[in-house]
Order: C-alpha cells, then structure tokens, then sequence
C-alpha cells in the first residue's frame, strides 16, 4: 500500500472506553447479584434489551425489592436463591469447613460458579449489593458485600469469559453502565458515561443533554431507519461501509441503464447518509412512504408540493403581468439574512410564506428560516457535498427551470456568511 508522506492521523490517547450497544439474541442471558433498587434498574435496562433476567438473592422472593418480586410475579424475570440453587438439581459438591456446609457469602461464591457452569446463556454478570451505603435505595438491611467477596465472585465470571460489573468498585468492572435516556417508541436512545467515575454527575449531564434534545429527533431516528431499509432493499448495501460519511461525492446514475442493483443500493445509501447530516429534524421525522420513495429516486427530496398550480393572470412582484395563455412562472432568488427568521427582509419574508410553489435550498439555511415554508410546499436541499457541488448546483439548475415551465413559483434560498461563504459554495 502506497503511503503518502504527508499523511497524519490522530494519535490514540488511552483512558477512554469502547462504548458498545449489545444486541440481545434469542435464549442469551443475564444475572444478577443484589435484591435492592439498583438491582430492579438494572434488571429492567436488561429487560428493555430484551434479554432473559435471573436475580440471584438470598432468600429468594421474599427478600427482594417490591420491583423485582412485583416482576418475578408476572413471568418478567426469575429469581434463585444461592442456597436452593446449591442444594437441588445435583449439582457439584459443597465445599465444607468443620464438617458445616457453607453458608453467607462463600455460599454465594459456590451458587455462582454453579449457575453459570449449568447455564451457559449467561452474558453478563451485574453485582449489585456493593454499593455503598450499604442495602440500596430499597431500604433493604442487608449488609453491603465485602471486598474480598466481590474479589471472589469477580474472578469466578472472568475464569468463565463472562464479563462482570460491580457496583462502587471500577477495578472489578469488565464494563461500565451509562446512564441512559430512551425516547419512547423510538430507536433513539442517549448514553453518557464518565467510565465510573461519577455515576450521579453522568447522571446530571444526560439530564441536561436531554433537556436540549429536539422533541422530534427520536422520530426522525425511526424515519431514517425505514429509509436505510427502502434504500438498500435491492442490492443490500451496508451502509456503515459505503456511507460512513455524508462527504462522499453522490454517484451519479447510469443514464444507459447499465447501473447494477448492488450500484444503485450504494447511491441511495450515500444519500441517506447526506440528508441524516443535514436535514432538519422535523424535516426528517414527517417523512412520508411517497416522500422517501422520492429522495431515493433522486426526483426529489420531499412530498412532493399539493400547491403545484399556475395562477393565471398573476402579476409579479416587478409589477409585470403574466399573459393567460402563458405558463411561465417565477424564480425568485433570496437570502436567508443571518440566520434569524425575525431578520428576513419583508420580502423574503411574504415570498417564502405565500407565494412559494417550490422552495430550493442551500443545506447551511438554518431550519428556523425553512420553518416558516408552508407544509404544503415541497422544500429540496442541495446536496452540495465536496466532490459533487458542481452536480448538485446544476441539477437545482434544472429543477428550478422545470418548475417555472410548469408555471410554478420558485425560491431559491442562499445562506451567506463571509467567514464560510465557501461551505454554502459547496466547495
């Protein structure tokens, strides 16, 4: 491979965490260690993955939390008791002292290394009785587990390739847990993780990262995915492979007919990944079946406009008359000020909100500008990416021109700022 001598890339710089989300498959498993609240949290995380949950308590049901007995009662997840787990099924030998089967936490210690070596479904272990305070939230008495027994435990799971997490204890943590917010009946959700740091400020800043989350971004998600799944339906294209960046010039298509399927589902993912980075999120989330069938033809970048009409007689805003008999219509070209809809000209202003039969934009007009278009107007955003700006201006070239032979008022919306005039440029 030809390395070139000016390239760089970022030094790695240690500390950090691979942040992963699992996928839960049929029959896999996870177990834990605790009977408190945290335990119940964990346990519904686990259960919102859908994975099989096992809570592993002394005394069994009625030692735990209300949560976890309320969810054991409905079938939700199952609880076992160290000493019953130990003592049926035939398991290995109970290791004694002074002739006195084992008991507390060496019990547990036994229970475990039986459990997991009868249960190989097991993917993850939590241990949660760690905490410090000792007991949990739950107001439960029971005593907080000690070092040394979680030292135990740890190295049962890790001796069995199981990865573990243990509460208040970051060197006996294979994997840490965010704190994570879901958006309700959506795909999206948010994770911050301070590596087990600072549970409660990891805590504090998601609070606060949610609070600025745009109420529609969740089912802009949804929208999106539906997308990908039109997108890629013909050759199968991943787009984490062709499409991990939305800078990647847009293949253009085969005017002779010779593109293959597998070729076509790599342009459509590329532009799926364009107007992820770059339309609006109420833009992304109204996405209708006809408008996303129209992004991916390439015929347009929305519904298409209900308001597509030639107004006969019209006069123009030059104080020129359109003849009846002609369907010629208007192209207007406008700027977006600096990016505050309350500083539009008045002009641009009634233009955008009223006369507007197709609004073209640049990808840098900000979305409160678009906000103001009528619902009923069809918006297209170039897609003015480096490598393919030359393509993208000629083909809202063309558009523009089509929809004035049709009679059709357009606007055509610029965003300029001195200082990134050349990214509105495209270039």
């Amino acid at each position: 491979m030809h390395l070139s001598p000016h390239a760089t890339f970022p030094d790695a710089q240690g500390g950090a965490s691979l942040v992963l989300a699992f996928h839960a498959r049929p029959q896999t498993a996870i177990l834990i260690l605790g009977s408190d609240q945290l335990a119940a949290s964990r346990a519904f995380s686990a259960l919102e993955a859908e994975y099989q949950v096992i809570v592993m308590a002394s005394g069994g049901c009625a030692s735990v939390c209300e949560e976890l007995a309320w969810r054991a009662d409905r079938g939700q997840l199952s609880i076992v008791d160290p000493e019953t787990s130990v003592y049926s099924g035939g398991l290995s030998p109970i290791p004694t002292s002074i002739g006195t089967p084992v008991s507390g936490y060496e019990l547990d210690a036994h229970a475990l290394a039986n459990y997991l070596d009868t249960h190989l479904s097991v993917r993850l272990v939590f241990i949660t009785d760690t905490v410090l305070g000792g007991g949990g939230s739950s107001g439960s008495s029971t005593p907080r587990r000690s070092r040394a027994s979680a030292e135990q435990l740890y190295g049962l799971c890790r001796a069995r390739r199981v990865p573990v997490n243990t509460t208040d204890m970051p060197d006996l943590c294979d994997f840490t847990m965010p704190s994570v917010h879901r958006v309700p009946g959506t795909p999206l959700q948010l994770a911050v993780t301070t590596n087990g740091q600072g549970c409660r400020l990891g805590s504090r800043i998601r609070r606060e990262l949610v609070a600025h989350l745009p109420h529609d971004a969740g089912m802009a998600v949804a929208r999106v995915g539906e997308l990908r799944r039109l997108a890629r339906a013909d050759g199968e294209a991943d787009d984490e492979h062709h499409a991990s960046t939305p800078n990647h010039p847009v293949p253009q298509r085969n005017l002779n007919g010779e593109e293959t399927d597998a070729e076509r589902s790599t342009r459509r993912m590329r532009w799926v990944a364009q107007i992820s980075e770059y339309w609006s999120y109420a833009h992304l989330s109204s996405l209708t079946k006809e408008g996303m069938q129209n992004v991916l033809s390439g015929d347009g970048l929305g519904v298409p406009s209900e308001s597509a009409r030639c107004d006969v007689g019209k006069s123009s805003r030059h104080g020129l008359l359109v003849a009846p008999s002609s369907l010629r219509g208007t192209i207007f070209l406008v700027g977006s000020g600096p990016g505050h809809p309350g500083l539009l000209t008045v002009a641009t202003h009634d233009i955008l909100t009223r006369q507007a039969d197709l609004v073209l934009s640049d990808k840098l007009v900000p979305a409160a500008v678009l906000a103001l278009v009528p619902k009923n107007v069809e918006v297209r955003i170039a897609r003015k990416f480096p490598g393919n700006a030359e393509g993208a201006q000629q083909e809202m070239m063309e558009a523009a021109i089509d929809a004035a032979s049709r009679g059709l008022t357009v606007v055509r919306v610029r965003y300029y700022n001195p200082q990134l005039s050349a990214l509105s440029d495209g270039t």
